[in-house]
């Protein structure tokens, strides 16, 4: 069902994805400013763009394109319509308005047009809601750049008439959510953390909330570790092995074990990458089928179905594949 996943293994039927446009071009003047790991080509991280976008296609996943999806149901919707308007802040049609939604200029004045906090982190769509067996929640961003991605979000999944809950204590981000079947893995300590994560806590499922290392550089899950298929995952021992889990269930903590030890103990099989690997984003893949995954990393995974995909400039954003792609239907 749209706005579903049960698991990261499932089989992935639809995703949501951007293109990086001028809001990304303009935080290339002051790349750090933005959260990005470094300056790189913009055309050519759109053109990697289409690949990652064409690669999806040829595996028969439909593609939800964040701008043209809000631009369409503004078209047929005059009440939408009213909304985005009021959120961009100047006339035009819904395609026009639709390509300044993450640039939201003000005019000052004959001569001078400002944009404030142009959404350049946009193109990473798994952060700002995350895909759960009960529906989509809307998270919370930890960084102040990213703060306003939420609203675009809202307006995304209401474009689709998929209903969601928000989190409204605490941060939570996508990065740091694998649904597992019959547990949640949910990271804290950098971009999201345990206040944000209550809401999945008090569902009643299992959740194992993994403590990690302050860290500018693994600040999400999904930045060392990932789930390639329904008994193998991927990731940074070391980091595992440091890393704590808390286990609730019922709302309650049961216990605490290493995360290394719990990923171990719930039966699955563990690919070591090195750190400097995931530096590389040897785990921020996307899983497409129950051992199948689309990486910018050629794995050699027993078992695994490894398409590759080149993000060279993209990743410069400080992401990989599975950052760029939020899940809008499993199963």
């Amino acid at each position: 069902m749209i706005g579903k996943a049960k698991a990261e293994w499932e089989k992935l039927k639809a995703v949501a994805l951007h293109k990086p446009g001028l809001e990304v071009y303009l935080a290339l003047i002051e790349p750090k400013t933005f959260l990005y790991q470094r300056r790189f080509s913009f055309s050519k991280a759109r053109r990697e763009y289409e690949e990652l976008i064409e690669t999806l296609k040829s595996e028969g996943i439909k593609i939800y394109r964040l701008l043209h999806t809000i631009a369409r149901r503004a078209e047929k919707d005059k009440r939408f319509y009213g909304i985005l308007k009021e959120i961009v802040g100047i006339d035009g049609d819904p395609w026009f308005l639709s390509r300044f939604l993450l640039l939201k200029p003000e005019i000052r004045s004959e001569t001078e047009i400002v944009i404030k906090n142009p959404l350049a982190n946009m193109y990473f769509m798994r952060d700002q809601q995350i895909t759960t067996e009960f529906g989509i929640i809307i998270g919370k961003m930890a960084k102040v750049q990213r703060r306003n991605e939420t609203e675009v979000a809202k307006l995304f999944w209401r474009a689709l008439n998929v209903k969601y809950v928000e989190v409204t204590e605490g941060f939570l981000e996508g990065g740091d959510f694998f649904p597992m079947g019959d547990f949640y893995l949910v990271g804290v300590g950098n971009r999201s953390d345990l206040k944000g994560a209550e809401i999945l806590i008090k569902t009643g499922k299992e959740v194992a909330v993994v403590h990690e290392e302050r860290s500018e550089e693994f600040f999400h899950l999904d930045t060392y570790f990932n789930v390639a298929s329904s008994n193998t995952v991927v990731g940074v021992k070391q980091l595992m092995e440091r890393n704590r889990v808390e286990v609730y269930i019922d709302g309650k903590k049961v216990e605490e074990i290493t995360f290394l030890e719990y990923i171990k103990r719930k039966g699955f099989n563990v690919y070591p990458v090195s750190v400097e690997e995931a530096r590389n984003y040897a785990t921020n893949f996307l899983t497409i089928d129950d051992g199948k995954i689309i990486s910018p990393v050629n794995l050699r995974i027993e078992g695994v179905d490894v398409i590759t995909v080149n993000i060279k400039n993209l990743s410069g954003g400080f992401g990989g594949i599975h950052c760029m792609t939020a899940v809008v239907e499993r199963g």
